[in-house]
């Protein structure tokens, strides 16, 4: 290995630490927010199947990617299982909020949205 690979090769694993951690915050932060434990480790496979490097994400390929039989349980935590959204947003933005002070950094959050060209399947809401 090069100088520039052992660098790049370091820098990967301390950006997967910082995500593990930062990630593992996040999840400890709302998992009251939860009505269940099940659905919360659900959540976090979601997360994880929703960054993963696969062709389409829609809870087949996301239950393949995280090796599950079927696509359930992702599709349980979607459309049935209890959870405080507002609760769980306002848990994340003091997360953030911890996380980012006294750092020099800017945050912009842009709420403004694409609409979807159609109407008739999921999400094709504003987003």
């Amino acid at each position: 290995m090069t100088t520039f690979q052992d660098q790049v090769a370091v820098e990967a694993t301390i950006g997967q630490a910082a995500w593990g951690r930062v990630f593992g915050a996040a999840m400890d932060a709302i998992a009251d927010r939860f009505a269940r434990r099940e659905t919360r480790a659900t959540a976090a496979e979601t997360i994880t199947g929703l960054l993963a490097e696969v062709d389409k994400r829609n809870c087949w390929t996301l239950a393949q990617a995280l090796g599950h039989p079927g696509p359930y349980r992702l599709q349980h935590r979607l459309s049935r299982a209890r959870f405080d959204h507002d609760r769980a947003r306002e848990e994340i933005a003091r997360l953030v909020e911890r996380e980012l002070a006294g750092a020099e950094v800017v945050l912009v959050a842009d709420e403004t949205g694409d609409a979807k060209s159609s109407t008739d399947c999921v999400g094709a809401g504003h987003q």
